[in-house]
């Protein structure tokens, strides 16, 4: 009787094992689609945003600025009528999934995407204002939103464990 109990309770240990790596691996391989979304999503924000070389459009205004030789009226417009954050907004309540420092950077990365966009769309601060000083400031606000977000968009398509596919913009 004894020996019986013993194997019993040996092969419940056994598939609560069992059960419990698999919800690991379960987790895990949530953890690691979620990445590869946002991560992707990234990518092909950074892609266009190097594709249509708006870093170097602005890295030439802001040195006006910075020069004293801007003229006080040519500013950068970028109208930004389509949603690029959809997998961002769909896979937003997934995050806990992720470690707190992979969170961090998403996160960081996806709020420096609209201040950029809310700065250089018509009506924005890098446009809409009456004083040129703002202007100016806010030019140069825009160019180190681009160097922020291209910076987060390079660590955090090293974040999946296995690489994405690199994707040239055209």
């Amino acid at each position: 009787m004894g020996k019986e109990i013993a194997v019993v309770a040996i092969g419940a240990f056994i598939v609560w094992a069992l059960q419990m790596m698999d919800k690991v691996c379960d987790r895990s391989n949530r953890r690691q689609s979620t990445l590869v979304a946002i991560a992707s999503e990234i990518q092909a924000i950074a892609n266009l945003l190097r594709s249509d070389q708006y870093l170097e459009k602005f890295h030439a205004l802001a040195s006006k600025v910075r020069a004293g030789t801007w003229d006080g009226e040519t500013t950068y417009v970028v109208d930004i009528r389509s949603n690029f954050t959809r997998v961002f907004e769909a896979n937003a309540f997934q995050l806990s999934e992720l470690e707190p420092h992979q969170v961090s950077k998403i996160v960081t990365f996806y709020t420096y995407i609209q201040a950029f966009i809310d700065t250089v769309k018509p009506d924005g601060a890098a446009n809409g204002s009456e004083f040129g000083e703002d202007i100016a400031s806010n030019i140069l606000t825009a160019e180190g939103y681009l160097m922020a977000i291209l910076l987060l968009a390079d660590e955090i398509v090293l974040m999946p464990r296995k690489p994405l596919p690199t994707l040239e913009a055209q």
